[in-house]
Parts: structure tokens; sequence; C-alpha cells
């Protein structure tokens, strides 16, 4: 959601006029940024102080660059104002965790050795950070880290599928780095498939909250059982409810498709089994495939499973299988 987006759905709201969907969009927004455990105000009074404050900042602060908007509603609910705070400040928190990466690229860092960690075809791997963070990479994935954390986030940078157990340190981000998208967090669980041979990627939160940005552009705030499918070919996203257990299961040696596309079963045949997927026919390459896989399977197996879905047959030359 963006900003102007975010400010039509406050306005409505103030007017009474939001419907029950973008009701549940707001509250997700404010959802997403209320962790506090503490009062935050000392007394009633200051608080009112504050909140004053707030509405006159608040607005012009998010329509400084939209000048066409109207004046703001004069009558205003409370809850309204808190949840414009906590977007914006979610927005300009996405915003400045992209602008100290850049940052920390102009300015000259000393040299951090890095490393690489590759799981082969059919292979899992657990890797371990300085940090404390706990990296399982999927078959045919690569992370590369340095070998210590140092300046303002802690960056990783990832080729493949990985879930990631993130240690909680508030004061140094984790960013995790694809070649389109980054995943930035401060301390939770979360799945991420990005192959580059594939058409999208996928970010599904098992706990606590991620934002993801692309660029200086923050496309979302998720939340546990949330997942994100970004679109590399046209640059579009959308965000849905997806059991995170079951995004991450192939760490069980379980691997869950839900209507993925042929592309997608052919990387989960290479990365797992070491066998290349092909067809020459249309509507086979149109099919959506949903099954569960067991990675210590036969091939062979596997295969009967696919053909009784594409009603096909198949071959195996070598290390390639042709479905006709």
């Amino acid at each position: 959601m963006n900003k102007r987006e975010l400010l039509d759905l406050l306005q409505k709201e103030v007017q009474g006029k939001c419907t029950s969907e973008e009701t549940a969009r707001l509250d997700a927004w404010y959802a997403s940024f209320d962790s506090r455990t503490i009062p935050v105000f000392g007394s009633q009074a200051e608080e009112e102080l504050v909140r004053t404050r707030l509405r006159n900042r608040i607005y012009s602060r998010i329509t400084a660059d939209m000048p066409d908007l109207p004046a703001p509603a004069h009558k205003r609910k409370t809850m309204v104002f808190f949840r414009m705070a906590a977007a914006v400040l979610v927005l300009l928190g996405l915003a400045c965790a992209a602008y100290l990466f850049r940052q920390e690229q102009r300015v000259p860092q000393p040299a951090a050795t890095l490393l690489s960690s590759v799981s082969p075809a059919g292979k899992m791997l657990k890797v371990i950070l300085t940090d404390g963070s706990e990296v399982w990479l999927n078959a045919g994935s690569t992370l590369t880290y340095p070998s210590g954390f140092k300046g303002r986030a802690r960056e990783v940078f990832l080729k493949g599928e990985a879930f990631f157990q993130v240690a909680t340190q508030a004061e140094q981000p984790f960013m995790v780095h694809t070649d389109t998208i980054s995943t930035v967090v401060l301390g939770t669980s979360f799945n991420i498939k990005a192959y580059p041979e594939l058409g999208s990627i996928r970010i599904n939160v098992a706990t606590g909250k991620v934002g993801v940005l692309m660029g200086g552009n923050a496309l979302g705030t998720l939340l546990p059982d949330q997942q994100l499918t970004y679109h590399k070919p046209d640059h579009s996203y959308e965000i849905e409810t997806k059991d995170g257990v079951t995004a991450n299961a192939w760490k069980e040696g379980n691997i869950h498709l839900d209507g993925v596309t042929f592309d997608e079963l052919a990387a989960v045949l290479e990365h797992n089994f070491g066998y290349r997927l092909q067809t020459s026919r249309t509507d086979i390459r149109n099919v959506r495939f949903s099954m569960n896989i067991i990675s210590s399977s036969k091939i062979e197996e596997v295969m009967r499973i696919v053909c009784s879905i594409t009603q096909a047959q198949y071959n195996i030359r070598q290390q390639v299988i042709s479905i006709y």
C-alpha cells in the first residue's frame, strides 16, 4: 500500500465510508506496527498534547508531495491518527532501511571476508551465522554472507530457497537480498524462494514481521502466515494468506506444491532430484500442479504422479525427463 492509497483509506474511515475489506487493510497496517509492551504516555494530558502535535504534523508530512489532495476532514477519531502515525512510521522505517543500505554502499567500509555456502542438488544445508541466526538452505541454493557483521545492517545474499531463523538485534536489522528484492527483519522466521530461473519470488512468514523492499520502495509488511509473491516480468506482486509451516515443510523432506507452474515444478525436480524436466506440449506447460512430494522418493514415483495430473507419458534419457 503506497502513501496515496493509505491516506485515501484513512480519509474514508474518518468519514465512515470504509468497506469491511478496507477496514481490515487498515487494521493489518496498525497491527503490524503496534508491538509496544510498556505504556507510552505518562498522563492523559501528555497524550492529548502529543496527539494534537501528531495530527498537525502527520498530515502535512504525508501530503507534502501530493498538492492535489483535498484538505483533511475536520472531524477526526483518535484511533485514526494513531493508525496514520503507525502506517507512516512503517513506511518511513522501511524506507530508512533502504536508505541505510544505500549509504553503506557509498561510505568506504573495512574489507570483510565474504563466505558462501552451497547446498548441492538433492541436499539441504544448515548454516549458523556469527550473530546466532540459523539458515536452512534448500537443494541447489547459495547463501553469501560476511565472516562477521559490521555496519548498520546484517546483510546476506540468497540464490535459491532458504528458511531463516533470525536472531533479534534491534539496533542492527537483518537484510536478505535476492536478485530483485530485499527482505528486512529484526528477529523472526520466514521462508524465501528465489531461484534465478523462476519468474517469481515468494516470501512467507512463520513468526514475527517482515518488510519487503524493491529498491527504495516498500512493497509491504508481512505478518505470520502471510505470503508475498513478486512477479519479475511485470514487477507486480500480491499478498495472500498462506500457512507458514507448509511453506517450509521442505526442511523435513516434504515438498508441498500448491498450484505451481510447469517451470516451478521443473525447478523442484532439478534441484531436489537432479533431473531436468522438459516438454514440447503447450497444454502441459499451462497446467498448474498441486501435489506433495517426498524428497526421498524415487524419480519414477514422482513422475507417475505428474503424469496422472497431465494425462501424459514420460521417458528418461540420462538426466533429462521428457513428457509427451
